[in-house]
């Protein structure tokens, strides 16, 4: 009883408690900057692809060729998909004046956690109008 009683070593052990909690706190921010800096990332992604395919009129093509600048770019390969008001699916157009929609999808997990791997998946959206006229 008496060795439990003792209050030697408990400065080191407050000491190490609170340079853990420190840690973790730094772990925690560093994931929310990371996080915030892909998002934007995403943004602008979507953002440039749509100027590209409502300048072209068209989803493939030039469009295609700009992702992966983009990828190259921003160091993401996020996957995405295309709606549109009126898509010509035979040729993947957009009409003059129809809207275009862009919905990016990237994951990632939260890093500095050790062994414990929790997924966070990032959308990004963007739309634009139709810049060509097909005849």
């Amino acid at each position: 009883m008496k060795i439990l009683k003792r209050k030697n070593g408990e400065g080191y052990i407050d000491t190490v408690v609170g340079v853990m909690v420190s840690m973790m706190v730094i772990v925690l921010a560093l994931n929310v900057f990371s996080f915030l800096t892909i998002k934007q990332d995403l943004d602008y992604f979507a953002k440039e692809m749509v100027e590209a395919a409502t300048a072209s009129g068209s989803t493939t093509g030039e469009t295609s060729t700009r992702y992966y600048e983009l990828a190259g770019e921003t160091g993401l390969y996020p996957s995405y998909s295309w709606t549109a008001s009126y898509y010509n699916a035979t040729y993947q157009r957009v009409q003059l004046g129809d809207s275009l929609k862009i919905t990016l999808t990237y994951s990632t997990y939260v890093r500095g956690l050790g062994a414990f791997k929790i997924p966070i998946t990032l959308t990004a959206a963007y739309s634009g109008i139709s810049e060509k006229y097909w005849k």
